[in-house]
């Protein structure tokens, strides 16, 4: 009985230091590698836990490989955004201006009734009411409201009825283009050039580039390593 809890006690402890090593992430939405990363090692803990029999580096072994693919997976995507794409997706518009995309929803295999449960969960009880409905890649969906339905903030009073900017979107990450985005703003790459090129900068130099609706933008440019 001893020998069983001094097991499940080291099992616990390398599973508390695997999780923190793997980041804060884990701690919130999973993406989908994140989720079999998470479900693989749970299968893996219980096994050593369960049955003294087996040695436990049998056990820590298996969790400590899980856990450097998926450090090196985590430098892939940072490094390459087409592989990040292709391993964890990319953002969809599944509502634009109160109409939902069909083509979207059956790529992801929703339902209306799944959009409009995942709306009321957002305090969302009609379609009009938004603006834009995205379905984030964890499967989450974010919802930015018509300018009628938003909170009102102090700037608003400034100027009523309030502007309708749009909402804005990263089109620029870490240097590398957002095609979903671009396409949702409505601009081109070569607009994006264009506004860089105005700025100074290019592509690689930018840390985010945002845009909204009424093409307004906003530039933080990465920092030059000393």
């Amino acid at each position: 009985m001893a020998i069983t809890a001094i097991r499940t006690l080291i099992i616990y402890v390398t599973l508390i230091v695997a999780m923190r090593i793997m980041g804060r992430r884990q701690l919130g939405e999973l993406q989908p590698v994140e989720l079999v990363i998470a479900l693989v090692i749970s299968d893996l803990a219980a096994v050593p836990m369960q049955d003294s029999g087996i040695p436990l580096l049998n056990g820590l072994v298996p969790i400590l490989v899980l856990v450097a693919a998926e450090i090196l997976l985590s430098a892939l995507m940072l490094k390459c955004h087409r592989f990040s794409s292709w391993v964890s997706g990319t953002p969809l518009i599944v509502v634009r201006d109160g109409v939902p995309d069909r083509a979207v929803l059956k790529k992801l295999r929703m339902t209306v009734e799944d959009l409009s449960e995942s709306l009321r969960q957002k305090n969302v009880f009609d379609l009009r009411d938004v603006q834009l409905a995205i379905a984030e890649t964890n499967g989450t969906v974010t919802v930015y409201p018509v300018a009628a339905k938003r909170p009102t903030v102090f700037e608003d009073l400034a100027r009523l009825p309030p502007q309708d900017h749009g909402m804005p979107l990263v089109v620029v990450s870490d240097g590398n283009l957002c095609d979903w985005a671009l396409t949702a703003c409505g601009i081109t790459p070569q607009w994006v050039d264009r506004v860089l090129q105005a700025e100074g900068l290019r592509r690689e130099d930018v840390m985010l580039l945002a845009v909204n609706g009424s093409r307004e933008y906003h530039v933080i440019r990465k920092e030059v390593s000393r």
